[in-house]
Formats: structure tokens, sequence, C-alpha cells
């Protein structure tokens, strides 16, 4: 298929664009309007004003695909089309006439619901940045295995290429870490046994207190409780002597009975009798993405209800109870004598929220920039998270399969929590997050396509488009990116999960109802007063060595008495 047989009308002139804009003198939103042409590409809507003497030219490039809904009202007297985007800016356009509307609808439909991922916008953007595969190979397995375990022979742990042609699991990687004493053999009967063949592995190895995390898919046992003794074994061989396993089921017990009808089912205590099952409810990635529907609601058309939809939204409940079970975790894992295996359905998202989030309490190196991009790779895109379904579209859009979820942008929320409440722990900002909010739903990057390993191999992304890393690592990028007040804490961290303690995301929520101007302000006050205080310790021990200096000449010429000093 060819881009030009999707747009009918490639330019209209005589259009009208409103949309609402910060005004800082009056410090209120005011609404702009704008007059000029509308011109269809492959890839983006330009809207270009009209030449004016007293103003200088605009443009407003709209990406496609970060349209999340259309919505056309024509009638005798109006021909205007609302366009709401994936970042939650909201345009009205009105047409001259009902055919260029209804033109412009029609390919917009089209070019904004592409589900060909070589039609999408990485493989076409031109960008400054170079494709460099040493960002496309950022994180390795390899490199995980010997931060976990320097001492490789005194391992309990291996390295397995079962799935080197994702014929085993196709949401897994190519390379796994499973206990040392499970051949490859058993991995297989466990796949066979798992959703999806998401049979167990080690996510997180936690070296002070030797306990872990693993994650997996439920098992497989059906309406004739069916077992897998290679399953049963893998989780015996994985938990130490004298540690106790616990399986964080991450469904709410009610429903597993109509699991386990579906050919579902649970670790069941007879089976894997050192594991005690305990499950902790966390909203379905469908449920998530009604709850996200209504928060976005709430910001966009704040009313006198404005905290009743925000509570009734259960955005906050998903955050808490998302903490609260990592935190449970970690209490476990650092304090106390727990091992773990999450999963919930599938094990390609809640599983994948709560492993990521316990691991950023636990683990120091996951709050660094490299470290945090380590884990987005590790835990979310090799682990098989389905970007390419979930964000397809955002909180005014939905598709007929209903597979969209925001289960990333939880986590995004969830970790901005944990940088408000440990503002000095964090080596990356806030800038940082809304970055890869951004680059989540559209990007001009190659990172977030495809839903797994394999379709991104398929698509060969990594000689064709470019990693959001190389942007990120840029420079002059990275810059914006780093907490200028961030301090190494190498300690655990606590964070409060009362309700009180959490609190809106309005710089990314309300991005463009609010007036940003004051917290920029602020932003830059604090890298200044940083770089100040930087520029006077240098300084202060500049003059501490020339007074030792003085000092001692003094003492060589007998000034001053060396016993005094």
């Amino acid at each position: 298929m060819d881009f030009m047989d999707l747009i009918e009308m490639p330019r209209v002139d005589n259009v009208k664009v409103y949309r609402q804009i910060q005004n800082y003198e009056l410090n209120q939103l005011v609404t702009q309007k704008l007059f000029g042409s509308l011109n269809l590409t492959s890839h983006h809507l330009i809207f270009i004003t009209q030449t004016d003497l007293q103003k200088p030219r605009e443009e407003i490039w709209i990406v496609h695909s970060s349209i999340d809904s259309l919505e056309k009202n024509v009638t005798e007297a109006k021909f205007q089309l609302m366009i709401k985007c994936k970042n939650f800016q909201i345009y009205f356009v009105d047409f001259p006439t009902a055919y260029c509307c209804n033109s412009i609808h029609k390919s917009l439909e089209s070019l904004s619901n592409l589900t060909t991922e070589n039609m999408k916008l990485p493989f076409f953007c031109q960008t400054i940045s170079k494709i460099n595969q040493e960002d496309w190979n950022f994180y390795s397995i390899e490199k995980s295995y010997k931060r976990f375990f320097p001492n490789e022979d005194s391992s309990e742990w291996r390295i397995s290429e079962i799935n080197n042609d994702f014929k085993i699991s196709p949401s897994y990687p190519k390379k796994v870490i499973v206990p040392k004493n499970i051949d490859d053999q058993a991995l297989i009967k466990s796949s066979q046994f798992r959703s999806m063949g998401r049979f167990p592995i080690l996510s997180y190895y936690h070296k002070k207190t030797n306990s872990f995390i693993l994650r997996s898919s439920q098992p497989l046992l059906g309406s004739n409780n069916k077992r897998c003794k290679e399953d049963e074994l893998i989780l015996k061989c994985a938990l130490p002597k004298g540690k106790q396993g616990y399986v964080y089921d991450l469904r709410d017990a009610s429903i597993l009975k109509t699991a386990v009808s579906k050919g579902g089912g649970y670790e069941t205590e007879v089976n894997y009798p050192l594991w005690k099952r305990i499950n902790k409810h966390m909203d379905r990635f469908d449920q998530l993405h009604i709850s996200y529907s209504k928060l976005i609601d709430a910001c966009i058309n704040s009313s006198t209800q404005f905290f009743y939809k925000l509570d009734t939204s259960a955005w906050f409940y998903n955050i808490r109870q998302a903490l609260y079970l990592s935190f449970l975790i970690a209490d476990e894992i650092h304090n106390k004598n727990g091992c773990f295996l999450i999963h919930g359905w599938d094990g390609l998202d809640n599983t994948l929220l709560i492993s990521s989030l316990a691991q950023i309490l636990l683990d120091p190196e996951s709050r660094t920039l490299d470290g945090f991009i380590d884990l987005i790779e590790k835990e979310w895109l090799h682990a098989g998270h389905p970007f390419s379904k979930r964000y397809f579209k955002s909180a005014f859009g939905t598709t007929p399969q209903k597979q969209e979820g925001p289960v990333f942008v939880l986590f995004l929320d969830c970790v901005r929590q944990l940088c408000e409440q440990f503002c000095l722990s964090f080596e990356f900002n806030e800038d940082f997050l809304i970055m890869l909010f951004d680059n989540l739903y559209t990007s001009e990057y190659g990172t977030f396509l495809g839903n797994n390993q394999n379709e991104r191999e398929q698509l060969l992304v990594s000689s064709r488009t470019v990693s959001l890393w190389t942007y990120v690592k840029n420079e002059e990028n990275i810059k914006k990116f780093i907490n200028p007040l961030y301090k190494i804490n190498d300690d655990v961290i606590w964070p409060s999960i009362f309700t009180q303690s959490l609190s809106l995301w309005s710089n990314l929520f309300l991005r463009y109802q609010i007036n940003s101007k004051p917290s920029d302000e602020a932003k830059k006050e604090i890298v200044k007063l940083v770089e100040t205080n930087l520029q006077v310790k240098i300084k202060v021990e500049k003059l501490r060595n020339d007074l030792l200096e003085l000092q001692k000449e003094a003492i060589d010429v007998g000034v001053l008495n060396s016993e005094n000093y």
C-alpha cells in the first residue's frame, strides 16, 4: 500500500485551527485562533498560518500516529473536526466545505490507525543521530548475570539459550537465567505447562540476602487438574535451603476457578509444598485503560466534580496497590527470608510492573539513568511487554480488540511518585519520564516498536531505525534528564504508600491546562544553585590548600611555630 492512496486531499486552504494555550500575563488558559492551510503528508498533518506582517509564520506539526481520536461535526453551518492527541492536546479545525472536512477525516482515520509496523514513522524518519549499535545492545543478559553473580563458579544459576529461535516462547528473549540444576529439556516441558510458554525465569537476585524474584505466566492446570513435574522441579531447585518461597498471583482469588475452567490455573500447595501462594489483586490492562480514560476525562474536563472524578477513576488505587505490593516484596526479600515467583495471567503486564518497582526499591543501580534504562530493557522490552498493542490508543481511543492498556504509563507514574518522595536518590528527573511517555505512543525512534524481541528482530529495527537511547545519550540531551540534586544512596528505599502521600502527575496529565512557567523557572534556579554551590566548594578547597601552603612556608622561615600546626 502506498501512502498517497490514503490521502484524498493533500492540501486545504482557508482553514481555522483552535487550541488552548497558556497566557502567562493573564495566568489563564485562552483559546488561540489561527488561520492558514492544512497539509497532509505520509506521516504528518501540518498546519501553516497565513503570512502576516505583524506575526511570524507559525507551523503546527502533528504526527498521524499521535492522533488518538477524531470527532467530526458537520452541519449546514459548520464543518469541524476535533482532533484529540495521545499527549492530551486537543485541536478544533474548521474547514471551508463539508467535502474538505470529510476528505481529511477519512484520510486521517486511515493514516492514524496504521497497524503495519513497517509503515510507522521510525522507518521513514531522517534523524540527525546515526544508528548506533551500542545503544541497541545497551542491555545484555551476560552483564546482568555478572552483576548478580560475580563468582560464576559458585553460582546456582546459569544462562540458557533454549529460546534462541523464539520457538519455545515467542514473547521471551533468546537467553534467560534459570537454576543451574535444571536442564533445557525440563525447561521445554515447563514451557508447555505455562501460558504462552513463559516458564519461570530469574528477574532479580538480591546479593545481600541471597533472595530473588522469578517471573512467569500462569500454569495450565485446566479442569483435569494437570501437573508438570519439571515445572515443580524448577521452583524446588531455585529455592535455597532455609528460604520461604512465595507465589504472588496478581489475580483475585475469586476468579481462579474461572481461570481453571478456561484452561489456566494456579500453583497448588500439594504440588508446590515449598511455595506459599498469595493472591494480590491488580487491575488487568483493559480495566486499567478504563481507569486511565476516566483520569484524563477528569483532567481535561475539570469542573467542581474534579476531585470526585479523580477518586472514582481508581487511578490512585492502582498506583497505591502497585507500590504496596512492591513494598511487601522488597521488605520480605531484604528484611526477612522470602523468595518470589510473580505472575498473573500471561505475565506480560502487571507481573513486569511489580517486578520492576520492587527492583527500584531494592537496587540503587536501578535508580541511576543507565540502570533505569537497563531495567526498562530487561523487564519490559526483553520480557515481552506488548508495546504495539497496549499503546496503539491512549486515553481518548480504543480498538475493537481492546488490547490497549497503559501499564507502562502506570509504571512511569509510580516511579514519579518515588522520585517525589526520594528526590535525592534518583539520577534522572521528571522530564526524562515525560520524554519516555511521549515516545511510548509516538516516536521517531524504534525502541518501542513491536510486541517483543522476536518481532523487533523480524522488523530489523536495530539496523533500520535509531534507538531512543541514542537520543538520550546525546551530550546535549542528557543534561536535560539529569537530576541536579542526585546523591548516591546505596540503601533500600521505603516509600509511604498512604493516599495522602500520592499526588497527581500535573506536569503530564495537566500539561495543557496549567501554567508550567513557575515550575520551569524553579528547575532552572535549582540547577543554578547547585552549580554555584559546586563552584564555591571548589573555591573553598583551593583557598584551604593555599592556606596550608602559606602555613608551611611560614613554618619553614620561622614565622610560625610548627608545634602549633
